[in-house]
């Protein structure tokens, strides 16, 4: 899967234009021009940022919401999608504390531009919307939110567009002029100082203008997960269920009432996990425009992202084992939450017991290296008549490769599941030395502030955990690691004809194409080990010494490595004891919660896979992952008109953008697995799926503002929107799990009961997926009481034609024998029947410049969105479930105060509950594991102590604020995140 599937088609006609543009600038230089003089309004502070983006919205075309910078490289909150939710209708997702993604209205479909055209983001190449802890805000100057559709908007977002506005040369101070700011951060648990600089310079001349920006920071970010580690590892055991290979568990009587007839509602593992996530992060921008002549101006820009980080964790996690292990807990208050459809009794509880039979010390450490450019070349005509137009080429790359590492020190030896290798002695447990036989009783408790976890205080005669000899390291594997790397090519044409014909104001219109090339690469690490059935080695992903393969010959013979093939031995180097200087480390960091010193591999140890791996088990190759492996193809061809309307009672504009979109999708089949223990998609690349499809889009809209008042605008819209896909949901293979037929079925279907059927399968990609597509209406009032005052209202209503969903179906698959024989129930994502979202947004915003003295340097900003959403989806009790992610409320407050070179902010940000995910536990149903509601404040201050250098400081999550997450009950709290408050200190300066 090396090779392109075609080149970008219009590839000449761009470098056509490219030489175009470089001649005409040639020409140019000879001429004497003189600039048309223009005013340039500068931004500094929190006034005039509010007076311009109020002054944005207030002649917008649509329905917009404007955040602009105070100051070069200062937006009012440290990140981008920090700031953005101080927009009304605007939700964040969190990584690691900082905000990373957005919903706009509730719905994450949102496109994000860069100076109004598409980009790559190495953080979501398959995505239309950034992770945006990829782009450091000091690049950018000002976000537009545009909730309504116009025609000339690149089509991209159901509810919204995100438009990423950075400074422009020509917008600088005649001459020279620049800006630059040192800082540095803290958090409140992880306690680094964490260094962040930026310089800006510019030039602005009588032709020509040139700006240059770069910003360099690191950052560690604390964060904490407490309680169930995995919000789909869940179950329903029922009590008279017997766990054939676990011998505390038959007809186990959980919850104490007596009886044996009810059902228990559990997660595979509990734990404490200590969370840190390290960023080195590069961002650089070079902007220049000269004035060719008195009719062309040709701009160009660089925008460049580099980022590496790692997200490690460490943690105590109890677990039942996998698989017949189920009645594992002790419920206490165990509560009745009805009947299951099989008659049982299900229950829940917030205080239980662990009889964990595997404690593990688990290190684990996920790498991103991340890396994209964006190059933007203009050119734009402005003549004396009534025509003008703009040229735009853009080019742009990104990659990101990915790794993810593990390595599990098991504390029990493994004796309570029946972990058992062979050693030349007979079967003994795979970590010796370990706690055992008895399982590890473990006390999880819901009800406080934070879950809590006690572990026994003796365990065989010795505090618990506080011995190194007890660790070793027992299962190693590297997995969901991937290389991917994408290009971007638009070419677009843009025109505009003004017209002196009453009403009509003028014409807008314009053509665009575009090619995005997405490749992946998935593989796994794999390490041969001597063949335990048969001559030669075998491959091994989950190097785990409860496997097989360790056991060579099935007596318990114990050879040497010979020829890169590992067999397990008694005298293993892997106890903890044993690893090499610097591998372990303690820990007691747990984020709010104490349970005491434990050892751990230091999962900086494992931030080089092939390295950890080859040090263990020699000779790792890349195992291929043929099924979350692709190459994509897309292209799009576009036309947009839009006209406008206006006179002293209204602005309007009516349009169209209808979009062609090309598709080529080049998937795997996925054959025979290729190594011993490994999950089904590690196989075989059995050859291409080609998938050819096209799909056309035909969006109207109608945007109209009437000035009801001089203050006074009633603004209405309508339009059509759809988003791109995800490529990933289109390109991923079809994963097919098979199982030994066993006697039984083997005697009635006539085969071996060795042969290996399909029992499911997975599609983690359908080429046959429509887009996201919706009717949008908004209906909105403001009122513009003074240059720096709003009050508006608006309600919106957005009607889902389409969009994506998990659901199952069957197919006929083949058995290892190449023989269909039955069908088998498929998992993967579909389009649904439509949904809904509607709702309200209310904002009010003000500088007090009226009142006396002092009091006239504060102002205040307050919004509130009401949103409510249906996903056609019901949960465990018949309960309509909304669409997920979406908070029904949310709101933000902010107070500030500017005089005397005094700056002062205190913002809140609140979101309702939320639901998280849509979880199907065995024996249940859908149920919806939801975040409860969370308030989020920040504080910033600064001090001009000259015209030119600012001292300032900033607090991010004052109060530490956390989210609790809960299945299908409130009172069924089932995990936690953690995260820390960050403090900054630092000093700007502009010349």
């Amino acid at each position: 899967m090396k090779h392109r599937l075609s080149p970008f088609k219009l590839s000449p006609l761009a470098c056509a234009v490219m030489a175009s543009v470089i001649s005409t600038s040639a020409v140019a230089q000879t001429k004497d021009v003189q600039k048309e003089q223009v005013e340039v309004i500068e931004v500094r502070g929190i006034r005039a940022s509010t007076e311009k983006s109020l002054n944005t919205k207030r002649f917008a075309d649509g329905v917009v919401d404007s955040i602009t910078a105070e100051d070069i490289g200062k937006l009012p909150d440290i990140t981008i999608a920090d700031s953005l939710q101080r927009v009304p209708g605007i939700q964040i997702r969190r990584s690691a504390g900082e905000g990373s993604t957005i919903n706009v209205r509730g719905m994450p479909q949102v496109t994000t531009l860069l100076n109004g055209e598409q980009f790559l983001s190495a953080g979501s190449i398959t995505k239309v919307q950034p992770d945006f802890t990829d782009i450091p805000s000091s690049l950018v100057g000002s976000m537009n939110v545009m909730k309504s559709p116009t025609a000339d908007t690149l089509a991209g977002g159901i509810s919204g567009t995100v438009d990423l506005v950075t400074r422009k040369p020509f917008d600088l101070e005649d001459g020279f002029s620049g800006a630059a700011l040192a800082e540095v951060s803290s958090g409140s648990y992880s306690e680094e100082s964490d260094p962040k600089v930026m310089v800006s310079a510019g030039y602005n001349g009588e032709r020509f203008a040139i700006l240059a920006t770069v910003s360099r920071d690191e950052v560690n970010l604390a964060n904490y997960r407490l309680g169930a580690l995995n919000d789909g590892w869940a179950y329903a055991p029922y009590e008279n269920d017997e766990g054939a290979d676990c011998w505390f568990c038959p007809r186990q009587d959980m919850n104490g009432d007596g009886d044996f007839d009810d059902a228990e509602f559990t997660y595979v593992n509990y734990g404490v996990m200590n969370r840190f996530t390290e960023r080195e992060r590069t961002g650089a921008t070079v902007s220049f425009q000269a004035q060719l002549s008195d009719n062309w101006v040709l701009s160009s820009d660089f925008f460049y992202t580099d980022m590496d980080d790692a997200d490690r964790q460490m943690g105590i996690t109890a677990d039942n084992a996998w698989g017949g292990h189920w009645h594992w807990q002790d419920q206490h208050d165990p509560v009745d939450r009805g009947q299951l459809s099989n008659g049982h009794t299900l229950y829940t509880a917030q205080d239980i017991t662990l009889h964990s039979p595997r404690v593990v010390s688990h290190s684990e450490s996920h790498t991103n290296q991340r890396e994209s450019t964006n190059i933007n070349l203009e050119l734009e005509f402005k003549g004396d008549g009534n025509f003008s137009g703009k040229a735009r080429f853009i080019t742009a790359e990104a990659e990101r490769s990915h790794t993810e590492n593990v390595a599990q020190g098991y504390m029990t030896n493994g004796l309570a599941h029946s972990l058992k290798r062979n050693d030349g002695s007979g079967p003994t447990a795979v970590n010796p030395g370990g706690y055992g036989p008895d399982p590890i009783p473990m006390r999880l408790n819901f009800n406080g502030k934070h879950p809590t976890l006690t572990v026994p205080g003796q365990v065989q005669g010795e505090v618990f955990g506080s011995n190194i000899d007890r660790y070793a390291i027992v299962s190693t594997y590297s997995e969901n690691n991937y290389d991917e790397d994408a290009s971007l090519d638009i070419l677009r044409f843009d025109g505009e004809y003004q017209f002196d014909l009453g009403h009509l104001e003028k014409m807008t219109f314009g053509v665009r194409a575009s090619q995005r090339d997405v490749t992946r690469d998935q593989y796994v690490l794999l390490a041969p080990f001597t063949n335990p059935v048969g001559e030669g080695s075998v491959n091994v992903m989950w190097k785990d010494q409860g496997l097989a393969a360790f056991d060579t010959d099935g007596s318990g013979g114990t050879p040497s490595a010979s020829d890169g093939d590992i067999t397990m031995g008694a005298d293993t180097p892997y106890n903890f004891s044993g690893l090499p200087e610097g591998w372990v480390k303690t820990n007691n960091d747990f984020g709010p919660v104490n349970i005491g010193d434990y050892y751990f591999v230091d999962p900086r140890q494992l931030d080089d896979p092939f390295a950890f791996q080859n040090s263990l088990y020699p000779n790792n190759i890349r195992g291929g992952v043929p099924g979350s492996s692709y190459t994509v193809e897309e292209q799009t061809q576009s036309v947009y008109w839009r006209a406008d309307f206006s006179n002293d009672f209204y602005r309007a504009n009516v349009g169209f953008q209808y979009i062609k979109t090309e598709l080529d999708i080049l998937q795997n089949k996925v054959g025979a697995s290729i190594c011993s223990n490994c999950p089904a998609e590690v196989a075989q690349d059995d050859g291409d799926i080609v998938s050819n499809r096209s799909f056309n889009d035909f969006l109207p809209s109608i945007n109209a503002a009437f000035n009801l008042q001089d203050d006074l605008i009633l603004r209405t819209s309508w339009g059509k929107t759809m988003t791109r896909l995800d490529l990933k949901a289109l390109a991923g293979g079809l994963t097919i799990s098979r199982a030994r037929a066993g006697d039984e079925l083997a005697q009635s279907e006539g085969i071996s009961p060795d042969l290996l059927i399909a029992t499911n399968a997975t599609m983690q990609g359908n080429p046959d997926l429509e887009p996201w597509r919706a009717e949008n209406t908004d209906v909105t009032l403001e009122w513009y009481f003074s240059p720096s005052a709003l009050v508006s209202a608006a309600v919106f209503n957005i009607e889902l034609e389409s969009f994506i969903e998990s659901s199952q179906w069957s197919i006929p698959v083949e058995d290892a024998d190449g023989v269909v024989r039955r069908n088998v129930t498929v998992r993967g994502q579909v389009n649904g029947n439509g949904g809904t979202m509607k709702g309200a947004e209310l904002s009010y915003q003000q500088a007090f410049d009226f009142l006396p003295g002092f009091w006239s340097g504060f102002g205040a900003a307050l919004n509130y969105t009401y949103s409510k959403s249906e996903s056609g989806k019901t949960g465990f009790g018949g309960e309509a479930l909304p669409l997920e992610d979406n908070s029904k409320e949310s709101g933000n407050a902010v107070l500030w105060y500017e005089r005397d070179g005094v700056q002062f902010r205190l913002a809140a940000n609140y979101r309702s509950k939320r639901l998280h995910t849509i979880s199907t536990p065995g024996g249940m149903g859908d149920i919806g594991v939801w975040t409860e509601p969370t308030t989020y404040i920040d504080l910033s201050a600064s001090y001009d102590l000259t015209d030119n250098f600012t001292i300032y400081m900033s607090g991010s999550n004052l109060t530490e604020e956390y989210e609790s997450q809960y299945a299908q009950w409130k009172d069924n709290r089932m995990a936690q995140n953690i995260y820390e408050r960050r403090l900054t200190f630092g000093i700007r300066g502009r010349w």
